[in-house]
Order: C-alpha cells, then sequence, then structure tokens
C-alpha cells in the first residue's frame, strides 16, 4: 500500500537540507503516541521495518544555499509505503485521528489531504524519489563501506538485499528478477552526523511481479525506514 499526504506549515518557513532522520523520527512519533505496543514492537525488530518514505516534495520553493529550502505555500507532499498493512493503518489512525501533525525537527506539518495510490499492474522503468543506499563490512578493518553503482558488488547487493527481505517478510522466496541502470547520480545524505554515500537511479527491471512489487512498496536498497529507496514509475 501507498499513500501520498499533502502536508501543510507555515509560509515562509526554512526547513534544513538533511532533515531525513528528523522524517523518520516524526513517523515514529505519530506511531508510538497511537499505539506504544505495536512501535515498540516495530523499533525493537532487529533488521527490516519494511516501509519506506520519500524526499519532501514542495513544489513552490526557494533555496537557501548555506541553510535549506524555503516554502514559498507552505504545502509539501509525502509518499509512505508499506507491504505491512498493519504499520499503514496504524500510522494513518494515528495521524489523522489521535496525532495529528508530523513534527519534523520542531517544524510542524499538518496532515491535509490523503490519497491512497494505486500499485502499478506491471513494472518496467522505476525512478528513485529518494536514493538508494547499499553497504558491506570490511573484514580486514570491520569498517562499513558504501556501495556505488560504479562497483561491480552493486548489482549482487541490491538484488539478495530485496530477496532477503522478502523471505524476512513472507517466509520464502520463489521469486527472482533482474535489473539494468540506465542512470546514476551520487548523493551523500547526513542521518545523524554520519554522511551515507548513495544513488539516485533510473533502473529497467524484469521478473517476477510480486517481487518487484514488494520492492516498490518497501523500498529497495538499505535503511529504507530512514527515507531510502523509494520509486516511482
Amino acid at each position: 500500500m501507498r499513500i501520498k499526504l499533502e502536508l501543510r506549515t507555515e509560509k515562509e518557513k526554512l526547513i534544513p537540507f538533511n532533515y531525513q532522520y528528523h522524517l523518520a523520527s516524526a513517523i515514529y512519533d505519530v506511531l508510538h503516541n497511537f499505539n506504544p505496543e505495536y512501535s515498540k514492537k516495530l523499533h525493537d525488530y532487529d533488521r527490516y521495518k519494511f516501509f519506506t518514505f520519500s524526499r519532501l516534495d514542495i513544489a513552490r520553493r526557494k533555496l537557501n544555499k548555506d541553510n535549506g529550502i524555503i516554502t514559498k505555500d507552505g504545502r509539501a507532499y509525502l509518499h509512505i509505503s508499506s507491504p505491512d498493512d498493519e504499520f499503514m493503518k496504524n500510522f494513518i489512525d494515528g495521524l489523522f485521528n489521535c496525532y495529528g501533525e508530523l513534527d519534523v525537527g520542531g517544524i510542524k506539518f499538518m496532515p491535509y489531504t490523503l490519497t491512497i495510490e494505486k500499485i502499478p499492474e506491471e513494472f518496467n522503468m522505476l525512478k528513485t524519489i529518494s536514493p538508494v543506499y547499499l553497504r558491506m563490512g570490511n573484514k580486514e578493518n570491520d569498517k562499513i563501506i558504501d556501495i556505488l553503482p560504479d562497483d561491480s558488488r552493486f548489482y549482487e547487493y541490491f538484488k539478495n538485499n530485496l530477496i532477503n527481505k522478502y523471505e524476512r517478510f513472507y517466509g520464502k522466496c520463489d521469486y527472482d528478477f533482474d535489473f539494468e541502470i540506465r542512470a546514476f547520480k551520487k548523493k551523500r545524505v547526513e542521518l545523524k552526523g554520519i554522511y551515507h554515500r548513495c544513488s539516485e537511479l533510473v533502473f529497467k527491471v524484469e521478473g517476477d511481479y510480486e517481487l518487484i512489487k514488494f520492492g516498490y512498496e518497501c523500498g529497495f536498497g538499505e535503511k529504507n525506514s530512514m527515507g531510502f529507496g523509494i520509486c516511482k514509475v
């Protein structure tokens, strides 16, 4: 399931460039205030959270190159997606019936409209609306290495990550898929003082629909619950 939220805040509000961690925290705050038991279960799960979200889409904006984005009319749009109906129900009910706002690092966004977006009946070309993040451990020095598409290991890690998530969610994966990157752009995203090297992608997919659909709903790559890996057709 995927939803699109229209959010509103004050006009001419300055939003820092690196707000992604604060946006993730705002989503968790909604869940905690509405259903603390479910929020704790989600937070304590050691690996995948099975949801993702986009960057804020602010159409009418101007940039302050040193500080962030200024919302000219106070409107922003946000996509949130998950294959887990329990997550989506708790978030939607919590946002509209209980908590009533997304507090993104002290900037309060009020929900104005919600649209349930139709899942495509087929997938061919996908484009990220938040970058894909992948990493691997270095056995020699125990350091984490961020993997980008110009690394030959990217394909293997991208594919295995999705299959592993599917198996964690459903128990078994009898599906497969392939992909071909048509374009990519390197990005750096800061989370809690640590910069993560990641990639904006345009890529062609082919293979089993159910597996690709799972990636479309859950996110591709790692750290989906921190706002990485959501795509559009």
